[in-house]
C-alpha cells in the first residue's frame, strides 16, 4: 500500500482554502515535474534516477573465457576418460588471468588455464583440475563433465548494445557495477533539487546562540534540513527571518531562484502571521493555505513557473508530519523517483484512542512485531510542540475524518517512519 490511495476523496470544506488530505496530495504532486537532468561520475550515481537508457558499449564477457581453474582441451581427446581409462596429454602452456594464450591447443595437447583466461585456440572444453594430476610436462585426466564445459562464452552475460539499465531505474549499487563492467563511468540522472529553507518568528534564536528570555530555538530548520538530505535533495538554510511582510517577501523573492521554497511558521491566522500575503507579494500563487488534518492544519502550497512553494506550520510536529506527507514526496518526484510515498502497514491497535471529528488525524506510535503480527500503541502526548514523539515514533497511526474513536484491538493503517526500527527478522539465516 501507499499513502496517497489512504485519503484521495475530492472535498472541499466550507471553510475557503481548506483541502482534504489527499486532494493537498494530488495538487501538488501535479504542479512538480522531473528536473533536468545532469551527467555524473558513476560512482555519484548511486541512489539517483537514470533520466536515460543505458546501452551497453561492449559486451560481457568480452571473450570467450573458463569459468573454471583447470585445463583447455579438445572433447575429441577427452570424450572416453574415466577413472578406469585415463587420458594423459602433453601441457603445452600455463595461461593466467589477464594474460592472452600464444599456443593452439591440438591433437593429444592442453594448457593449463585459470579462471577469467580467455579460452586458447583450438580448445572447445574445460576439464576442472579436480579431474586431473599434473604430471613433469604433462597432465592426467580421470573424469570429465561433458563437451562445451566450463566455458563462459563472449556476451553471455551482456550483449553490446543490450539495454542493461532502463530509464526511471532507482540505481543500486549492482547498478553501478553494472554500469561498471561495460566501461561506463558516467551516467545521466536527474539532477538533485535546491531546497531554499527559512523559518520566520521573531521568538527564534539560533541552535549555537545564548539562551535568551522568551526565545526558542530554531529545531525546525535542522529536523527539515535532515530530512531532505535525506531524500537526496539539497537543503540551503537562509536562517530566519522576522516577522515582518516586507522582510519576508524580499526573502521569498530570494530563495525563488532555486528549484523549491520551503519555510516554516506565519502560515496561521495570527496577528504576525504574514507568509501568505509575503508570498503573494513574491509572484507566488497560492493553490490552498490549509488542510482537514491533525497535527498540521494551516499548510500553505503555491507554486511560482514551475516551482513548489511549501509554508509549513510553526510547531515543530506539524512541520514534520506536513513535510513527511507534502514536500518529501515533491521533492523525490523532482528527482524522477516512482516509489513516492513512506510504506503502509496494518497493525492492532494496543489500547483506545480518541481521536478528532472532521480531520484526518496523525497519531504518532509505536510499532512492535509478535507472531507475524504487528502491534501500535501510541507514543504518548500528541501536542503539536512534543517533538520527542517524533523522535521516538516509528509509524503515524491514520484516524480518517469521520473516526472519532479507535477502539482497542481495532486494525489500523500506520504510515511507516523507519521500517528498519521494527521490521525484524523473524528467523536468522
Amino acid at each position: 500500500m501507499r499513502f496517497s490511495r489512504l485519503d484521495c476523496r475530492r472535498r472541499w470544506s466550507d471553510d475557503q482554502g481548506v483541502v482534504s488530505v489527499g486532494e493537498a496530495v494530488e495538487m501538488i504532486l501535479k504542479e512538480v515535474s522531473p528536473l533536468p537532468a545532469e551527467e555524473v561520475r558513476l560512482l555519484d550515481a548511486c541512489g539517483r534516477v537514470l533520466s536515460e537508457d543505458v546501452r551497453a558499449p561492449r559486451s560481457v564477457p568480452p571473450f570467450p573465457n573458463s569459468a573454471m581453474d583447470g585445463y583447455a582441451v579438445r572433447w575429441k581427446d577427452v570424450a572416453d576418460t574415466s577413472v578406469d581409462h585415463p587420458v594423459t596429454l602433453r601441457v603445452v602452456e600455463e595461461v593466467p588471468a589477464g594474460y592472452v594464450p600464444k599456443a593452439r591447443v591440438t591433437e593429444n595437447s592442453a594448457i593449463k588455464i585459470m579462471t577469467g583466461a580467455p579460452m586458447p585456440r583450438g580448445a572447445d572444453t574445460v576439464v576442472r583440475v579436480e579431474y586431473t594430476r599434473s604430471l613433469p610436462g604433462e597432465v592426467r585426466i580421470t573424469r570429465v563433465d561433458g563437451p562445451g564445459s566450463h566455458i563462459r562464452e563472449a556476451g553471455e552475460d551482456i550483449r553490446k548494445g543490450q539495454t542493461i539499465l532502463e530509464k526511471g531505474k532507482l540505481l543500486t549499487p549492482a547498478d553501478v557495477g553494472l554500469m561498471a563492467s561495460v566501461g561506463k563511468g558516467r551516467v545521466r540522472v536527474y539532477r538533485r533539487p535546491t531546497v531554499a529553507l527559512f523559518s520566520t518568528g521573531d521568538e527564534l534564536q539560533e541552535v549555537d546562540e545564548r539562551p535568551k528570555a522568551g526565545k526558542i530555538v530554531n529545531s525546525n530548520s535542522y529536523t527539515l534540513s535532515a530530512w531532505i538530505r535525506q531524500t537526496g535533495a539539497i537543503p540551503l538554510r537562509f536562517g530566519i527571518v522576522r516577522d515582518k511582510r516586507r522582510s519576508l517577501a524580499a526573502a521569498f523573492r530570494k530563495a525563488l531562484r532555486y528549484d523549491a521554497v520551503m519555510t516554516t511558521g506565519g502560515v496561521s491566522v495570527g496577528d504576525y502571521d504574514f507568509v501568505k500575503e509575503a508570498l503573494g507579494d513574491a509572484g507566488v500563487q497560492m493553490q490552498f493555505w490549509k488542510v482537514a488534518q491533525k497535527p498540521g492544519h494551516p499548510l500553505a502550497f503555491g507554486r511560482i513557473g514551475k516551482k513548489p512553494v511549501f509554508g509549513l506550520p510553526g510547531n515543530p510536529v506539524s512541520s514534520a508530519v506536513s513535510f513527511l506527507l507534502y514536500a518529501r514526496p515533491a521533492l523525490l518526484k523532482m528527482m524522477g523517483y516512482r516509489n513516492l510515498f513512506l510504506p503502509v502497514t496494518q497493525a492492532r491497535l494496543e489500547h483506545p484512542i480518541k481521536t478528532s471529528a472532521g480531520v484526518t488525524e496523525f497519531i504518532r506510535c509505536r510499532i512492535r512485531r509478535q507472531d507475524g503480527q504487528n502491534f501500535a500503541s501510541s507514543t504518548g502526548t500528541q501536542g503539536s510542540g512534543v517533538l520527542r514523539s517524533m523522535s521516538i515514533a516509528q509509524g503515524l497511526i491514520v484516524a480518517h475524518e469521520n473516526e472519532t474513536h479507535l477502539e482497542e484491538g481495532a486494525e489500523v493503517t500506520v504510515i511507516v517512519l523507519n521500517p528498519q526500527d521494527f521490521l525484524q527478522p523473524e528467523m536468522g539465516f
